[in-house]
């Protein structure tokens, strides 16, 4: 398992505009999926049933349908996607895939939420807490014609205290946020890493 960092994109729209962004976040909310949002509560004896491949799948390659339903979370975290036959590498920015999508394809205003989360080395999608990085080939080799896109997904929520801030862009072409909301109920993930230090 590692640690990624990772933005998660969201436009605004009725429910949600720069004040719900803040509050997601003060009122320890966090992201939470569509599924939650679509049921309004949850349980934990329904979460085995909607955590599966073929689920995932649907999530990465049927969003417009499966999308509103979907108990993953697609996160931006930087990609490559590869040209075999003009030989180049073309570099996919997190930052500028979440607010693509944050800003509805540049048509409104939206919010950038920087947060991690932690990731398994090997799929574990029935494992709600590891995301699944499903942009790496070693770990999912089938055809993803958005692989570039979600590159790692999250599962039913992510908590408020591993959202660091959270950022309201007014469009896709500013240089800069509008404004900025920094989390005092962040934790880093330094306690994680598989660093340990003497004693």
């Amino acid at each position: 398992m590692y640690i990624q960092w990772c933005v998660k994109g969201i436009a605004s729209g009725p429910g949600f505009d720069w004040a719900h962004a803040q509050l997601m976040l003060s009122a320890e909310e966090g992201i939470i999926s569509n599924w939650w949002h679509h049921h309004g509560t949850i349980a934990p004896t329904g979460v085995a049933s909607v955590l599966n491949l073929a689920n995932l799948y649907r999530h990465l390659n049927d969003y417009g349908a499966y999308g509103p339903v979907s108990p993953f979370i697609s996160l931006a975290a930087g990609s490559v996607e590869r040209d075999a036959y003009l030989h180049t590498n073309t570099i996919h920015s997190a930052i500028d895939t979440a607010l693509w999508f944050a800003t509805g394809f540049g048509t409104r205003p939206g919010a950038l939420f920087y947060c991690w989360v932690p990731v398994g080395l090997n799929p574990a999608v029935e494992v709600s807490s590891v995301g699944e990085s499903v942009r790496d080939l070693h770990v999912y080799r089938d055809y993803l014609p958005f692989q570039p896109e979600g590159e790692v997904t999250a599962k039913i929520n992510i908590p408020a205290n591993q959202i660091q801030r959270v950022e309201w862009w007014g469009s896709f072409t500013d240089t800069a946020p509008a404004d900025i909301y920094v989390n005092p109920l962040f934790v880093e993930p330094t306690p994680l890493t598989t660093l340990r230090d003497l004693f």
